[in-house]
């Protein structure tokens, strides 16, 4: 059936039978329901969401009341339960001289006690309580701040002036709460480890513009400031390391791969300079290279060839070219297990 998330939500507050409360079509008149919101919500102390690993985020008290008043509808009370690996995180009322009242949530389903909600409103209800924690991370205390380059292999603990900067750009960060953004960080993959009041803060660069905080099975992408990407390449300059083969793939313009063996790909041309998600794909495909193992010579026994790709950097085409188990790039070979694989099925799906 389908009630109002005011409904939902003060049945949490109250803590009335939810069963009951939930098995009748009855709708209650919204100024009646605001009064009654605002006298049983008056005992609520302080509001957290807890991550699936333990991190607890302490949410605005007076944004989170004044917008449960303005949340959608269409919720439906299911009888399918909230899975466990549905759960993104949990959300915690503390009351005064009453027991905290607990609130499981995932992406589509959220559950209080035993009655699991699902439908639209309960994706409405993920999304609000998902960009009120992202406010919250952001807001933590923030000290000693620790920047790498993992490209690079790289580190820097950072003076408190830079320190003082990124807290600034920090605070004036956007979230968005579109997921389907930016998957893989741009080369040299920085990440900002963060002390705050709760536990580090990691923070992923993905783009100029776009980072990116995980929260347990849950994550926050934030819009900021392309100045802060200019600065932390002042901070650890992007260079490539000397007798890498890998590190100049990562400038690639152009990714193609050539059907050349007996694994079922496709001749697939990759525009690196499409945008920066084909970037960060072919840079996630270098990454993938990087950890296979090198060998000092040419194995007796390599097998049939399976495909190759090729990495086009300043004109210049560097192929490489696998095995079932080996792969060979300008002459040297490298021990991986299932790269062949894992490298087709990242990239793939940009083949539109």
């Amino acid at each position: 059936m389908k009630s109002s998330i005011r409904a939902y939500l003060l049945s949490f507050v109250v803590a009335c039978t939810v069963m009951t409360g939930c098995a009748q079509d009855t709708r209650v008149m919204d100024a009646d329901m605001r009064d009654r919101i605002e006298t049983e919500l008056g005992t609520v102390e302080r509001v957290t969401v807890m991550s699936t690993d333990g991190q607890e985020v302490m949410l605005d008290l007076p944004a989170f009341l004044n917008e449960l008043q303005t949340q959608g509808k269409d919720l439906q009370l299911s009888n399918d339960p909230l899975k466990q690996e549905e759960v993104l995180f949990t959300l915690v009322l503390y009351r005064k001289q009453l027991a905290p009242l607990v609130v499981t949530v995932g992406e589509r389903a959220s559950q209080f006690g035993e009655s699991t909600y699902r439908g639209p409103g309960a994706v409405t209800f993920y999304e609000w309580v998902h960009r009120l924690t992202g406010m919250g991370l952001l807001k933590q205390g923030k000290n000693n701040m620790v920047l790498s380059a993992e490209d690079l292999s790289q580190s820097l603990a950072l003076a408190e002036k830079d320190t003082l900067y990124i807290q600034k750009v920090l605070s004036e960060a956007v979230p968005e709460n579109e997921k389907n953004l930016q998957k893989y960080p741009l080369y040299p993959n920085y990440r900002l480890r963060i002390d705050s009041d709760e536990r580090p803060l990691d923070v992923t660069v993905l783009t100029p513009t776009l980072i990116s905080i995980p929260f347990g099975r849950d994550t926050h992408f934030y819009h900021v400031d392309g100045k802060l990407f200019s600065q932390l390449t002042e901070y650890l300059v992007p260079k490539e390391m000397a007798n890498q083969s890998f590190d100049k793939l990562f400038k690639a313009t152009a990714v193609r791969f050539e059907k050349t063996g007996q694994m079922a790909v496709d001749n697939l041309d990759l525009d690196v300079t499409q945008s920066t998600v084909e970037q960060g794909l072919a840079q996630q495909a270098v990454r993938m290279l990087k950890t296979a193992a090198p060998i000092e010579k040419q194995p007796d026994h390599v097998g049939a060839e399976e495909y190759r790709v090729h990495f086009k950097v300043n004109g210049e085409e560097h192929s490489v070219i696998f095995y079932s188990l080996h792969f060979r790039i300008d002459d040297e070979w490298y021990l991986h297990n299932q790269l062949q694989k894992a490298i087709w099925d990242l990239l793939k799906p940009s083949r539109k």
